[in-house]
């Protein structure tokens, strides 16, 4: 299968805290099942906070707190997930974002969301 993407698209890097418009501000930030089923096993105090800012709506997302943010960006605009336990505790929506893919018929076309200042 062929894979297409833009040359720039493996130097993309996130900002994170100095980014002027976060992408954990404003949207549903989606669980997916898999890391939905990881939270529910997390001990401690990390645990207890996932937990309690989880919608188990469908689909379960994470409760947005002040101003739509999510319960994880901290003051300085950095996630707290990341901070604590490292990218791997990431839902599937932001590991991607703002990766996408489009699946076509003999390749596979990925690409960045034009959201993004990094």
């Amino acid at each position: 299968m062929l894979t297409v993407y833009p040359n720039y698209y493996p130097a993309f890097r996130c900002i994170a805290g100095a980014c002027r418009h976060s992408c954990c501000i404003g949207w549903e930030i989606d669980i997916d099942e898999e890391t939905l089923q990881t939270y529910k096993k997390m001990p401690g105090p990390l645990g207890e906070r996932l937990r309690e800012n989880i919608s188990h709506d469908d689909p379960p997302h994470f409760v947005l707190g002040k101003q739509e943010r999510c319960p994880f960006l901290n003051q300085d605009n950095l996630c707290d997930l990341i901070l604590t336990g490292g990218e791997t505790l990431l839902c599937q929506i932001c590991d991607d974002h703002p990766r996408f893919r489009n699946f076509l018929p003999g390749r596979t076309e990925i690409g960045l969301g034009l959201c993004c200042e990094g």
